[in-house]
């Protein structure tokens, strides 16, 4: 281990390290820097009838270079589904991408910020994070970059008003905007030349249709009367005629005469043709009580959509009896299955699910239902995190209540691919947790979702959830839960270039009394802000300091970690080979406890010290084992800078080729994560080409 660490990576990595067998010898990887064509269009809607007017308008607006088209319309009338089916099947039309944000402007909880909604849609391009502008305004003018003279549909759901939408246009005459309101948007109209068109209800013929779509044509004819009656019943509002029509079919021997005048004794008179509550009470009602008590719960559920689990966790039932209990409300129409094992309701019938929660349900099952949802979410983001990060020193936890039934999670990337699926509702029951006082909870909440926050870049919601976490902790008041927050949000705020934030944050933390393991982590924090800030005197002293605590600690991993930076520190400086022997060191006990991700930091210095030390060759092999690492972990930018520097070390051999083909596939990582780091690159291969 002393001589070169390149070929020491052997048996069945741990962590975020596929399982590799053996690492020897010269490794080459190849990475395609073309991403997959853009397609983020919910479901095709099954059984979409009538609006063959609105259609056709929506495709000769389109023919006439119409760039903004807004369907406005009363909640409830289908605005959503006629985009969608309108969007699919025009989608041939935009080769080069279709853009979907839901803006969620008339639900029950907050809309979608317009931050939130242009991080979404710059997501959608793979942007990285770290070099995301800060202001809405400035991200709003990357997005329109990214999208300029691009074949793109952009579909924008929900929108609360003008203001939503505008920092989302993405100005091209070659792009087309679909927007869904219940506002009119008179301004966007006004302004931006927007065309409307105002939903209204379908027609007598078109709401048979719709009813014809669930319960048959024959049926539609023998009971031609019926029909009539219960489409005056349901207003003519598609989500009421749908969820008649399944009550209907639910109920095949329930005639349909019944089912009306069911309707008219319910209805209270409250609008010009009928209470659409009346339908929902109607199929409430005749719901199994378990069912009919998850779709009460599912009213306090504060994300966009819901998993099978945890519907389970809400309801405190098993998941496969809550599979039987979602079907249910799915074939009532009160719940859609838009993706396997994921459903979503209406807005209006969230809002009526919660006001028979509050009616029905006692309050304490009430607070129950959502301290096992938050369990449920804090628990399988435990798990992930524990997947993604093996060696992060963990938190204390509680166990789980009875009845929370976490995802089961089998391996890293079930972990990415949860994280990724719960993004918002991570974020919403963050925030429920705070707005309710689940202080635990919304202090550990974000300490799970720290990893994948970092790891895929979502530097903002990273900060604003340790802010939470900060916020719990002052509630909470004990001292050690003070600490974590301080140092995330000190790791933020360094990666960000906010130093003197960091050093601040950093230091509120080490005043806070912890023991010596706490106190190495912070210093070895501090020290790696200071070094970003080429403050190396101070980086090397916090180094040291962190070695110190940590061996006083006998804490082995947290020792190595300490190394690492203190060889980084070192390295800076100019000492290259006491840097080296550090790296080395920490290299070593890294690899004894499967701690890779930092295992790919040490190897890295190793190299980049062999390289100033006058060894490119060897400095070569262990670059290769650090960019398979950092292809195994996502981390697409340091994997670039790795490739750069097999570059440099081929450069210092005299093979330009070589290092050209290297310091060109960087440049092509860089390109697509749209990082102003390409420019070092660049000027590489240009200055290589000039010399050549």
């Amino acid at each position: 281990m002393d001589g070169d660490l390149s070929n020491t990576l052997t048996g069945s990595p741990t962590g975020p390290v596929v399982q590799a067998g053996s690492i020897t010898g010269d490794v080459h990887l190849h990475l395609s820097t073309t991403p997959p064509p853009i397609s983020q269009l919910p479901p095709a809607i099954p059984g979409f009838v009538g609006r063959a007017a609105e259609l056709a308008v929506l495709t000769a607006q389109l023919d006439r270079g119409t760039p903004i088209t807004c369907v406005t319309g009363s909640a409830g009338i289908g605005k959503t589904a006629l985009a969608v089916h309108w969007a699919h099947r025009s989608r041939d039309r935009f080769p080069d991408g279709q853009l979907y944000v839901d803006l969620r402007g008339f639900g029950p909880d907050d809309p979608l910020s317009p931050a939130a909604a242009v991080r979404a849609l710059l997501d959608a391009f793979q942007v990285s994070r770290e070099t995301l502008p800060v202001t809405v305004d400035a991200q709003a003018a990357l997005f329109r970059g990214l999208v300029q003279d691009k074949r793109v549909l952009v579909l924008l759901d929900n929108a609360r008003d003008a203001d939503h939408v505008r920092p989302l246009l993405p100005g091209s005459p070659t792009c087309a905007v679909l927007i869904t309101s219940r506002d009119r948007l008179p301004s966007l109209v006004a302004r931006e030349q927007a065309r409307p068109i105002v939903l209204d209800l379908p027609s007598r013929a078109e709401s048979r249709d719709i009813l014809a779509a669930h319960i048959g044509a024959d049926r539609v004819h023998d009971e031609s009367r019926a029909v009539d009656e219960l489409v005056e019943r349901c207003a003519r509002l598609p989500i009421a005629l749908a969820i008649a029509g399944a009550r209907a079919v639910t109920e095949p021997h329930l005639p349909l005469d019944d089912l009306a005048t069911e309707l008219a004794e319910l209805a209270t008179g409250d609008s010009e043709h009928t209470d659409i509550r009346a339908v929902f009470t109607a199929s409430h009602r005749v719901l199994p009580p378990d069912a009919a008590r998850l779709f009460r719960l599912l009213g306090a559920h504060p994300g966009p959509d819901i998993g099978t689990h945890a519907a389970a966790s809400l309801a405190g039932t098993p998941p496969e009896q809550t599979r039987a209990r979602l079907a249910t409300l799915v074939r009532s129409s009160l719940l859609t299955e838009y993706a396997a094992g994921r459903f979503r309701t209406h807005d209006l019938l969230r809002e009526y699910a919660a006001e028979r929660a509050r009616d029905e349900e006692p309050p304490a099952e009430r607070t129950a239902a959502v301290e096992r949802l938050l369990d449920h979410y804090l628990h399988t983001a435990r798990a992930g995190e524990r997947l993604l990060y093996p060696s992060r020193f963990p938190i204390p936890f509680d166990p789980p209540a009875p009845g929370v039934a976490p995802v089961p999670l089998a391996d890293r990337v079930a972990a990415l691919a949860w994280f990724t699926t719960e993004h918002t509702n991570l974020l919403a029951a963050l925030d429920l947790a705070r707005r309710h006082g689940f202080t635990g909870h919304a202090w550990r909440l974000p300490w799970t979702m720290s990893s994948y926050f970092g790891w895929r870049g979502h530097w903002r919601d990273w900060e604003t959830t340790q802010e939470v976490a900060r916020e719990a902790a002052v509630r909470h008041g004990a001292p050690e839960w003070k600490v974590v927050p301080l140092r995330v949000l000190g790791r933020i705020h360094t990666l960000n270039h906010r130093h003197q934030a960091a050093i601040d944050a950093f230091t509120a933390a080490l005043r806070i009394p912890t023991d010596a393991e706490g106190r190495a982590h912070t210093h070895h924090l501090i020290s790696f802000a200071y070094l970003r800030m080429r403050r190396l005197d101070d980086a090397l002293r916090h180094a040291r300091r962190a070695v110190d605590l940590a061996r006083d600690a006998e804490q082995p991993v947290r020792e190595a970690r300490a190394r690492l930076q203190l060889g980084r520190a070192l390295s800076a400086l100019g000492n290259h080979r006491e840097g080296l022997a550090q790296c080395r060191r920490a290299a070593r006990v890294l690899l004894d406890h499967d701690d890779m991700l930092h295992l790919a930091g040490a190897m890295s210095g190793v190299g980049k010290s062999l390289l100033e030390l006058g060894d490119p060759g060897s400095a070569i092999r262990h670059f290769e084992v650090v960019a398979l690492l950092n292809r195994e972990f996502g981390d697409v930018w340091s994997l670039a800078w790795t490739l750069c520097r097999i570059g440099d070390a081929h450069a210092a051999l005299g093979d330009l080729s070589a290092a050209q083909r290297s310091w060109t596939e960087a440049d092509g990582l860089m390109t697509d994560i749209h990082h102003s780091d390409a420019e070092q690159i660049r000027l590489r291969i240009a200055t290589s080409r000039e010399g050549g």
